[in-house]
């Protein structure tokens, strides 16, 4: 498994509509002034959108840098919430690791990173793995391992989160801040 650099934060979820695209963008918001990369990895292929710029595509995997905040997808919401650059990545498990490799060399050293990715995490150990699930539904088997996986589990409701975005920053690694309660 790679080991990866400190300014990693992974998220993923139990499913579709959990909420982790929202939970992305607050993040983002509230830390846009360090300058945040935002990548959302997808195991599906289909046609980009405009504003979805090419940056390398072959028969195993694709990566765009969106260009677009208008376009309502999710690259272009983390573009919107402020990251400075957002990368799409269309991708097989089979090939995520080299994927995943190509867009780290348009990376800046120690700059903020935030993925969306479920896959990711069997590859890397990011710096805050966060795994976001629906408070009211089961999750099938599959999403179950990669909430094994997690360090904190985000319960969502209906747009609230069991875990304030704002309490995720990015200080030269990404941090959650706990409340004293005493």
């Amino acid at each position: 498994m790679t080991q990866i650099p400190k300014n990693i934060l992974l998220v993923s979820g139990s499913g579709q509509n959990v909420g982790k695209t929202s939970f992305i963008r607050r993040i983002i918001a509230q830390n846009a002034a360090q300058k945040i990369a935002a990548i959302k990895i997808t195991p599906h292929f289909h046609e980009p959108t405009s504003g979805l710029l090419p940056l390398v595509i072959n028969a195993n995997y694709r990566i765009f840098q969106e260009t677009d905040s208008t376009s309502g997808k999710d690259s272009s919401l983390f573009f919107q919430a402020g990251a400075e650059r957002v990368f799409y990545i269309q991708t097989t498990d089979e090939y995520l690791k080299e994927a995943f490799n190509r867009i780290s060399e348009k990376l800046v050293e120690d700059q903020p990173v935030i993925i969306e990715s479920a896959a990711l995490r069997k590859i890397l150990k990011p710096e805050v793995y966060l795994f976001i699930q629906n408070k009211f539904e089961d999750i099938k088997p599959s999403a179950k391992e990669m909430q094994k996986l997690a360090d904190t589990i985000v319960y969502s409701d209906s747009g609230q989160f069991s875990i304030d975005p704002a309490s995720i920053n990015f200080d030269q690694i990404w941090k959650i801040k706990v409340d004293d309660f005493s």
